[in-house]
Parts: C-alpha cells; sequence; structure tokens
C-alpha cells in the first residue's frame, strides 16, 4: 500500500487477473463492471471533514460485469478542487477483478471530491464518489483579556491553556501555577509595552515580577507578523496559522501597540496569536485578544 500526499501524490498499484471465460448473453441488459467503496473501521468512504495533517485510508473493489464478463481495462483515480481535476492514478487493466486502497495525507485547506472510476473492455464505466473538506486546527479563543504590571490585582501573567491571567503572588508563591504560564505582561523604559516568556532575560531582571523564585519557566517564544487585526477577527473555530520561523524567534515581543498581531510557540509546541486591544494611557496594563491551538 503507498501513500499518497495531497495535492502531490505518488502511486502505485498492483492488480491480480483472475482468468474466466466469457459469456454473451444478449437478453439482458449490461449493466456494466461493478465497484463498491470499502467502508467500516480505518477507512473512510463517504463525505467527510477531516484537520490538516489528517490521513485517511480510501479503497475500492472492482469486478467485470455479471452479463458481458467484459475484462476490466482500467481504473482513475481524481481528485478534483476548484473546479481543477487532477488524475492522481490511472492505470491500465486486464482482469476479471480489482481491490485497491491507499492512504491520503491532507496538506492543503479546502474541499475537493474524490472521485473512483472503473471502465471495462466494452467501455462500460462505472464512477463513485465522495467529498473531503480539510480545515485547520481547531482553536481557543480568549476576548478582552486584562494584563496588569506586578501590584495589580488582575496579574501580568497569561495562561492560555485556561485563559487565565496569574498575578505575582499566585505565581510565585504557588509552583503549580507557573507551568501554565506562556508570557507575561510588562511594561520596560526601552522595551515599552512587552508580552515576554517567563525566562525572558529582560523580564528577569524586574525585580518585582518575583521570576527568581520560579522553579518552572515555561519557553515561549514569538515572531513578528503582517497579519491584521480584521484578519485576526475573522478567524473561526480552525484555524491554519502562519509557519513559525525558528531562525528568527524572540523570547519577547516588545514595542507594541494597538493592533499589533503576534504569533507566538509555547513550550508545548501549540501556536497561537495575541492581538493588541488596548494600551491604558493611565497605568501599566494592556487588553489583548488571543487564538491559540487546543
Amino acid at each position: 500500500m503507498k501513500k499518497l500526499n495531497l495535492l502531490i501524490a505518488a502511486l502505485f498499484i498492483g492488480t491480480a487477473a483472475l482468468v474466466s471465460s466469457c459469456t454473451d448473453n444478449n437478453s439482458e441488459t449490461d449493466p456494466g463492471p461493478s465497484l463498491t467503496l470499502k467502508g467500516g473501521t480505518g477507512y473512510t468512504s463517504t463525505d467527510a471533514t477531516v484537520q490538516i495533517g489528517t490521513t485517511i485510508k480510501v479503497g475500492v473493489v472492482g469486478g467485470k460485469s455479471s452479463v458481458s464478463g467484459n475484462k476490466l481495462t482500467n481504473f482513475k483515480f481524481i481528485y478534483t478542487a476548484n473546479n481543477i481535476p487532477t488524475t492522481l492514478l490511472d492505470s491500465t487493466l486486464n482482469a476479471d477483478s480489482f481491490n485497491w486502497e491507499t492512504d491520503l495525507d491532507f496538506t492543503g485547506v479546502g474541499t475537493g471530491r474524490l472521485s473512483f472510476e472503473l471502465t471495462d473492455k466494452g467501455g462500460m464505466k462505472v464512477e463513485k464518489s465522495f467529498n473531503i473538506t480539510v480545515q485547520g486546527p481547531e482553536v481557543k479563543k480568549y476576548s478582552n483579556i486584562e494584563l496588569g504590571s506586578w501590584n495589580d490585582p488582575i496579574g501580568s501573567f497569561f495562561s492560555t491553556s485556561e485563559g487565565v491571567a496569574y498575578n505575582v503572588t499566585q505565581t510565585s508563591t504557588v509552583p503549580s501555577n507557573q507551568s501554565k504560564i506562556d508570557f507575561l505582561f510588562f511594561k520596560g523604559v526601552t522595551n515599552g509595552n512587552t508580552l515576554a516568556s517567563p525566562d525572558d532575560i529582560d523580564a528577569n531582571t524586574i525585580s518585582d515580577l518575583k521570576l527568581n523564585l520560579w522553579t518552572n519557566k515555561n519557553q515561549t517564544r514569538f515572531n513578528a507578523t503582517s497579519i491584521t487585526a480584521a484578519h485576526f477577527d475573522a478567524v473561526g473555530s480552525n484555524y491554519v496559522f502562519p509557519n513559525f520561523d525558528l531562525n528568527n524567534q524572540s523570547t519577547k515581543a516588545n514595542n507594541l501597540a494597538v493592533g499589533d498581531v503576534i504569533l507566538f510557540k509555547t513550550q508545548g509546541n501549540k501556536l497561537g496569536l495575541v492581538k493588541i486591544v488596548s494600551l491604558y494611557t493611565k497605568g501599566d496594563k494592556m487588553k489583548v485578544d488571543v487564538i491559540v491551538e487546543k
């Protein structure tokens, strides 16, 4: 069995020819060859929605006409997206029966149609098909999260798994909370409004944050983006995040302004986006929206 990587595909197919005698029966209408999609556990044979990167298994079983007995001569496997068909397999046959399956990897989002065509020597054709919708990973969205300075009760530290902000006391005195924190907020003299990883060097120089008492500092990393606030706001329950650039990663995103959208990657390799909603003119505070992979 060979694996297909959609939309780029490479296939190998083996067929076994079963020799049988042909019979003519002019009194019956020729139904042509038979074709059945493989179903049951492990197979996809009907319309389905999957996440990008998912692997599915498809397969068919075919046979010659019960009336004409014409041998099977051709099998085609076609993927159609945006009304453009791509033939992934076009195999010449000389067989009484046909049994085939493959794995498919989906590397792009959208909806496409998988079609399976079997033709016999008499030119009779049978087709089976179904639709596949590929979407991005499921995401969680948190809106209007307020982050404050070290002495604000709303807290400086944010957990993307919970959508909760923690303050200095809750983190410095409770080690189990430290492992939940993915980034923190501070307003620096040179860094300005900043989101930083708990292991960021500059953040650790701010004694009031008491990071020196932490025993667990998650290593969150940031990338700048050109994503607009409007694009961020349009994200639904599934989303394909931009590729994270490891060569340009940083332990902080600084000098932030309203409308900025920052890409981050947690220590647990979950991707997320932060949009700066508001920067208060009084006090060291900010309000953010967050989208992160579930």
